[in-house]
């Protein structure tokens, strides 16, 4: 019996190492095409935002610095509050990678008695006591931008997490440096409430 063709000993491996070329390339072309993009497989869509969020985050003219203050003892203490906090941050960061770099988030942690507190305190966080000893948690947002304008959220409601999106593009919407358009009036009549031809 003759012996098989040697182009058939080498068939099975050429077919093997086609395969992982053929593999690596579309992984690399996959890459580059859908660079930046997730698929959120969450049942209510909870990290897909908007056209309009995406548009607001896109034309940011200047930038916008978020700190995010998430006390880690609330998490410990009240997991529910801790997975919200995990929904924040993920958006937050979402926005963040959309704004294409315009928009910059800092996570804080704001221990007892610290400096971080201390500015917690001063840009209107609301604290919650945590126990009977009085430990007071922080879980809110401070937004600034380069004029030196603030908003915040002084305390993430969890009734309002069907709205954080919302919440979050209005906040950050109000920080944007776009130019608001001034409307002037241009009349004879008195436009501050004076009497018109000579009063009574």
């Amino acid at each position: 019996m003759p012996e098989p063709a040697a182009p058939r000993r080498w068939a099975g491996p050429v077919a093997i190492a086609a395969v992982a070329v053929l593999f690596v390339a579309v992984n690399v072309i996959a890459g580059a095409a859908l660079q930046g993009r997730q698929l959120d497989l969450t049942e209510n869509k909870l990290f897909t935002v908007s056209d309009g969020t995406a548009t607001v985050l896109q034309s940011l003219d200047e930038p916008v610095r978020l700190r995010f203050y998430f006390s880690s003892a609330l998490g410990r203490e009240i997991p529910a509050y801790a997975a919200y906090a995990d929904r924040v941050r993920t958006l937050l960061r979402r926005y963040e990678a959309l704004s294409g770099g315009t928009l910059r988030l800092e996570e804080i942690d704001p221990e007892p008695f610290s400096e971080a507190e201390d500015r917690a305190v001063a840009f209107g966080l609301q604290g919650v006591p945590l126990d009977q000893e009085g430990e007071v948690v922080y879980f809110g947002l401070v937004g600034s931008n380069a004029l030196d304008d603030v908003e915040t959220v002084p305390f993430f409601q969890p009734e309002r997490e069907e709205r954080l999106e919302y919440d979050l593009t209005t906040l950050v919407d109000r920080l944007s440096a776009r130019e608001k358009a001034v409307v002037g009036v241009m009349t004879a009549l008195p436009v501050r409430g004076g009497p018109v031809g000579g009063g009574f």
